[in-house]
């Protein structure tokens, strides 16, 4: 039997780029028991979070290649240049799926977990109640209380699939506000934020989670003709019978953003964390970027300007 290391290089190339690169299959709405595959939240404060009606897979979550990598020295140097290659070509994504159907109820799985950045950090707050050898001598012996790890996503890519008609919108008792698909959007991350990339753990996590880049990417419905797509402007608590215009997600999911940063919205403050953990968005349609926005930059400048207004009025 041949082993790894007797094909030539070209073929271990393959495998390396399949390893990196692959994504689970992408999940459909019906068959048999489909909504079993599915841990759909129905609690009645949910609403409020905007989480009542997201549905989270119940599949395991994709593994990392970072097992292929500890293999042996020759495994990781070779490993590593593929990855570089795939990085060049921006391949390599946290994928997550979400279905939209009826712009009401929000499926989410995992396609592909390639590569995260983990480290384990030592908190470096010091007690202001005792001296110095005291706080180090603690730490020193119960280390473990004061160490948690970081894991840094470079880009997680979500697919907005569209699923259904506008009539149905209003019509299956959610219970949530018109714009529902940019927040269950923000309710998926909240939970991957403070409970982990397990989408049906319950409990928060010590583990903090931040994002380079999130893509939210529109695709619109397939085999959809044009005449069926509402008008761009159409509101959001229309019913018209039709098909939802890809361009009116895609603004949703850029004026949410607005509506948390300046808490305009009942909901808004429980996204906060969002502005904290994500450095960018960018929202595509069908793969192509349709707008920006530096969540980081301007949380840095809201900070210093409340300074400034902190230090002027003397608080």
């Amino acid at each position: 039997m041949a082993r790894f290391f007797d094909l030539p290089r070209e073929l271990r190339d393959m495998v390396y780029h399949e390893l990196i690169t692959g994504e689970s299959p992408i999940p459909t709405l019906g068959g048999d028991q489909w909504r079993f595959r599915f841990r759909r939240v129905v609690e009645p404060q949910s609403s409020k979070t905007g989480e009542y009606g997201c549905a989270y897979s119940t599949n395991r979550r994709p593994r990392t290649c970072a097992n292929m990598l500890q293999c042996n020295r020759q495994v990781f140097a070779e490993m590593t240049e593929a990855i570089w290659r795939a990085r060049r070509k921006d391949l390599i994504k946290v994928k997550l799926d979400c279905i939209a159907e009826d712009e009401s109820f929000h499926y989410f799985t995992w396609l592909s977990i390639p590569l995260v950045a983990t480290a384990k950090n030592v908190e470096v707050g010091k007690s202001r109640m005792m001296p110095a050898w005291a706080d180090g001598m603690i730490r020193r012996y119960t280390g473990s209380l004061f160490q948690r790890s970081t894991t840094r996503i470079n880009q997680l890519w979500i697919d907005v699939r569209l699923v259904g008609d506008r009539s149905g919108k209003l019509c299956s008792n959610n219970g949530s506000s018109s714009d529902r698909t940019s927040w269950a959007i923000c309710a998926a991350l909240k939970h991957i934020l403070e409970k982990g990339p397990d989408l049906c753990n319950m409990k928060d996590t010590a583990n903090e989670t931040t994002m380079d880049e999130l893509v939210l990417n529109v695709v619109s419905q397939a085999k959809v003709a044009e005449e069926r797509y509402l008008p761009e402007d159409y509101p959001l608590m229309g019913l018209m019978e039709g098909s939802v215009h890809p361009k009116t997600v895609a603004r949703e999911l850029v004026n949410v953003w607005q509506k948390i940063w300046a808490s305009s919205d009942f909901k808004s403050v429980y996204y906060h964390i969002l502005l904290e953990r994500i450095k960018r968005v960018r929202v595509c349609i069908d793969g192509e970027t349709w707008s920006r926005r530096e969540l980081r930059t301007e949380l840095d400048k809201g900070q210093l300007e409340q300074q400034r207004i902190a230090a002027r009025v003397g608080w």
